[in-house]
């Protein structure tokens, strides 16, 4: 049996997820605050509740973005001797952390926009039912 056509296609939901707007009505309103998703969208009122794990994939995207764009470059400056090997230490704890606090709300909409492309079936608009419990 195939996958029934879908309203709302998985590119879709990349390019919305991509610039943190809702996967289902394509716009802004994911977010509560900086570092909490709603419990719904404000815009459409689509259910974030579903998406509670998000919060252990932010930690995984974390590190890795974290050791990519702050601890590897330092290293190199540290290596190169560009940076002591102190300053390059507090730099990278102190670089890791502040570049974390800054990006997590698009680690937050980047963990919905996984998770539906996944199951785009889930979404309102793709035929999801609102307060299904699976």
């Amino acid at each position: 049996m195939s996958e029934p056509k879908l309203k709302i296609t998985r590119g879709d939901i990349i390019a919305r997820g991509v610039l943190c707007h809702c996967p289902n009505c394509g716009k802004r309103g994911l977010l509560a605050s900086w570092f909490r998703l709603g419990k719904a969208c404000r815009s459409c009122g689509m259910d974030l509740a579903r998406s509670a794990g998000i919060y252990s994939g932010t930690t995984s995207i974390g590190y890795v973005a974290s050791i990519v764009f702050v601890i590897i470059p330092v290293c190199f400056l540290v290596v190169f001797k560009v940076l002591s090997v102190t300053t390059g230490v507090l730099l990278g704890i102190f670089g890791s952390f502040g570049f974390i606090v800054l990006i997590y709300p698009v680690m937050l909409c980047w963990m919905v926009m996984a998770y539906h492309v996944a199951l785009p079936g889930e979404l309102p608009a793709n035929g999801g039912k609102e307060g299904r419990d699976d």
